[in-house]
């Protein structure tokens, strides 16, 4: 069964979700960015991820993970590698705004990197 908004309240949950790419209103964000976890912050119209990572071959490890994930979901974040991490950005540009398509994608790669110990 696909869990709707209300359903999910935890990064499993929102991870199995649909991939609907309706923008969605401020509340439904706020609600949704609870389980992703404190590290995933609105900046605009996307939503960011922000990890320091060291040394650099460990951050680009990050990012082709981030990269194989956007390949088979077919929607593509934002990433910007520097020394010291990674800054990644996600948003629907054809509906302006944040879909459950990018929820799903960020709970996606949250549950990657907690898996991974980040």
């Amino acid at each position: 069964m696909i869990a709707s908004l209300a359903m999910a309240k935890d990064i499993e949950g929102l991870a199995s979700n649909t991939l609907g790419r309706k923008k969605l209103d401020p509340g439904q964000i706020a609600g949704e960015l609870t389980a992703l976890g404190p590290r995933w912050t609105l900046a605009g119209s996307e939503l960011q991820l922000v990890l320091k990572l060291q040394p650099m071959t460990k951050a680009a490890e990050v990012v082709a993970a981030a990269a194989k994930l956007a390949d088979e979901m077919d929607h593509h974040p934002r990433i910007v590698l520097e020394y010291q991490g990674i800054t990644l950005s996600i948003n629907t540009h054809d509906a302006n705004g944040i879909t459950m398509m990018d929820l799903v994608y960020a709970a996606r790669f949250e549950r990657w990197l907690r898996d991974k110990g980040l």
